[in-house]
């Protein structure tokens, strides 16, 4: 058979319904290639955004506590925190300064009205403190250590106010030193200055800051 005949044999009808049906199966690739591609696409793009919006709750916690920090080691105590401390001693235990020398109960009603500063930063605490599940699950155990130390100083705070009034001979000079380090925040350091809590609140909020700013300014995605 020659080869004007083959091609004359040919069912040109059914070829073009097969060529129909191969071009249709392969639009139909392009088709779901395209869906897996936008919906690969899509989710990256909800992560991204989850991330974004997680680390900008957690900067903002973050900057909260530094700024309660700074409220509740405030050096200055007014005339009505300490009265408003010293009431509540009172209310508490109408008989607390009976078996307190003089010095000891002044450093009582400071000691109180740090506690009272603390109570009312409880908020701000307890918001960074919920950052830590989702800090670790999304950023790592760096910015969950960040947190959680920058949450540990109000702590620390809390137990040299403590220290505070059992210091009040001050019988030992390093340990009064370090008392009024932890409980007083200063903006006037000297180069080399030690100062753990306020070390502690920086090198956190440093590691907070590298870890979720990029996020907000769009550099991780």
């Amino acid at each position: 058979m020659c080869l004007v005949e083959s091609w004359a044999n040919i069912d040109w009808a059914a070829t073009g319904t097969m060529m129909q049906g191969v071009g249709t199966l392969g639009g139909a690739i392009a088709v779901y290639a395209a869906a897996r591609l936008g919906l690969s696409a899509w989710k990256h793009q909800k992560l991204a955004e989850r991330n974004r919006d997680q680390a900008e709750v957690i900067l903002h916690a973050a900057y909260n506590a530094r700024r309660a920090l700074g409220y509740l080691r405030s050096p200055w105590m007014s005339g009505g925190e300490l009265a408003a401390a010293e009431e509540k001693l009172n209310s508490s235990e109408p008989t607390w300064r009976d078996s307190i020398v003089e010095e000891k109960q002044k450093r009582l009603i400071t000691a109180q009205a740090y506690y009272m500063r603390a109570n009312q930063l409880l908020d701000d605490r307890t918001k960074l403190e919920d950052c830590l599940p989702m800090a670790r699950a999304l950023f790592g155990e760096d910015l969950e250590n960040a947190i959680e130390r920058l949450h540990h100083q109000f702590h620390i705070v809390r137990t040299y106010a403590d220290a505070y009034v059992d210091d009040y001979n001050g019988t030992d000079r390093d340990f009064t030193v370090k008392i009024r380090r932890a409980l007083f925040a200063s903006n006037k350091r000297t180069a080399g200055e030690e100062n753990e809590v306020s070390d502690a609140i920086d090198t956190s909020i440093a590691t907070i800051e590298a870890t979720c700013l990029p996020y907000l300014r769009m550099e991780a995605l």
